[in-house]
């Protein structure tokens, strides 16, 4: 298990990297190509193990990524940027990666072009660097367990559980978020931290906290699991920050 936080809380702004807290794992967002040198700095001066989350320095044609799309050429930018992020990250010593799967909000059925999706992402699986996807929201023909075991058993890839995404997605489709861990729990590596609703996410996108139920439960469900766990709040929703921070740090005890 490591226990760590994401770049998302300073909107990967290079300039505030020294504001980050003491954690002994990073998980690096998008920022630019000329901050790599400082990130490589930081990161040996604080003696912390880091992932990337795709696309970290490159950019997709579109501002988000779009594997299960019907345009082709979108799919094909998409897996160009993050082969570039997985080449990148086993160069400068990344521990994984992350990309997001499949589109958010898609209301089309792309199951036509499944297999040839399951053929292009497989292209991201190596032996030298584990590959993570991360369950987006609000994809109409892609979104249970089921979907996702499937997929991952496929591909070879490992599972990210972004917990917020996942809140979202009980809201829309009657998943039982407990449920959904369990049913993949042999896959999952990592879990993403923080609080959303279909409300909350349109306001401030990743809420630090929130005392609500189906969260909490979920966040005492999750705590045994093999996984890493990577707080992922958002700078203007950090709210009872202290009080995310004090459920990573009382992990494992």
């Amino acid at each position: 298990m490591r226990k760590g936080l994401s770049t998302s809380i300073i909107r990967a702004n290079i300039e505030k990297i020294d504001q980050l807290p003491p954690v002994a794992h990073f998980e690096l967002t998008f920022f630019d190509s000329e901050d790599i040198d400082e990130l490589v700095n930081f990161l040996k001066h604080r003696k912390s193990t880091f992932g990337i989350h795709a696309p970290f320095v490159y950019r997709y044609a579109q501002i988000h990524p779009q594997p299960t799309s019907l345009d082709s050429s979108m799919r094909q930018d998409t897996l160009a940027k993050n082969l570039d992020c997985v080449k990148l990250a086993r160069r400068l010593g990344a521990e994984y990666v992350v990309v997001h799967f499949p589109n958010a909000c898609q209301r089309e059925n792309w199951l036509c072009i499944y297999d040839t999706v399951v053929e292009e992402l497989s292209k991201l699986n190596n032996s030298e660097i584990q590959v993570r996807i991360e369950n987006v929201y609000g994809n109409d023909f892609f979104h249970t367990a089921e979907n996702f075991q499937q997929l991952l058993q496929e591909t070879g890839l490992k599972m990210c559980v972004d917990i917020g995404h996942l809140l979202i997605d009980s809201q829309l489709y009657g998943i039982d978020p407990i449920k959904f861990v369990e049913k993949l729990k042999a896959h999952i590596a990592e879990f993403h931290i923080y609080y959303a609703d279909l409300v909350e996410y349109k306001r401030c996108h990743h809420k630090a906290w929130k005392d609500e139920k189906g969260f909490i439960d979920l966040l005492e469900y999750i705590r045994e699991v093999d996984a890493d766990f990577i707080l992922e709040p958002s700078p203007e929703c950090l709210e009872e920050f202290e009080k995310l921070m004090a459920y990573l740090e009382n992990l494992g005890r």
